[in-house]
């Protein structure tokens, strides 16, 4: 994800978090890092999270399997 981020920053010469965290691996500052990494892993679990629950939800077969084996009763 940092690798996909810079390359648009350097594409669009726009600075943002990108640059940002990549200057913090050079410089070692570890809470910066910290942070970045604990946002993205958020980020990547609710798309991760709202997807299965999409699914489930538009997925007619999945919702007349459970209805046949007793899950909604």
């Amino acid at each position: 994800m940092i690798g996909g981020v810079v390359v648009i920053e350097v594409i669009f010469a726009y600075p943002g978090i990108g640059k940002m965290v990549v200057d913090s691996i050079r410089s070692r500052d570890y809470p910066v890092i910290q942070g970045y990494l604990l946002v993205m892993a958020i980020i990547v679990f609710m798309v991760n999270s709202a997807v299965d629950l999409s699914y489930r939800y538009l997925n007619p077969e999945l919702r007349l399997k459970e209805r046949k084996h007793g899950k909604w009763s």
